[in-house]
């Protein structure tokens, strides 16, 4: 065989496999930024959730406990994987979300 023709033949292999080496890295890249994305995003939805809360119990006097935020923040991660990758809400999401408020308010 020819040595130009083997130079040749491993500068194409070694180049398909970096390529394919290349696509398994951006498709690793773009689920973890995917990640990365909704677990930001559900802890900016928990915290506006909170200061809203607090808003709504300064403007209207009453008292409340506020739960947890992380527990907003599982909620929100639920609620929005679900949507992200199902295209719509979970099954029983009201009931769920209503037992945070519950343990906000104290009652429906």
């Amino acid at each position: 065989m020819n040595p130009a023709t083997t130079i040749l033949t491993s500068v194409v292999v070694s180049a398909v496999v970096a390529s394919i080496f290349n696509l398994f890295g951006q498709a690793a890249e773009r689920r973890a930024r995917k990640k990365e994305l909704l677990f930001q995003k559900t802890f900016e939805l928990a915290q506006a959730n909170r200061e809203f809360l607090l808003e709504v119990s300064k403007t209207t006097g009453k008292t409340t406990s506020i739960a947890d935020y992380v527990e907003y923040a599982v909620m929100y991660y639920w609620l929005l994987e679900a949507l992200y990758h199902k295209g719509k809400l979970p099954e029983g999401w009201q009931e769920k979300t209503k037992d945070i408020t519950k343990k906000t308010f104290g009652k429906d």
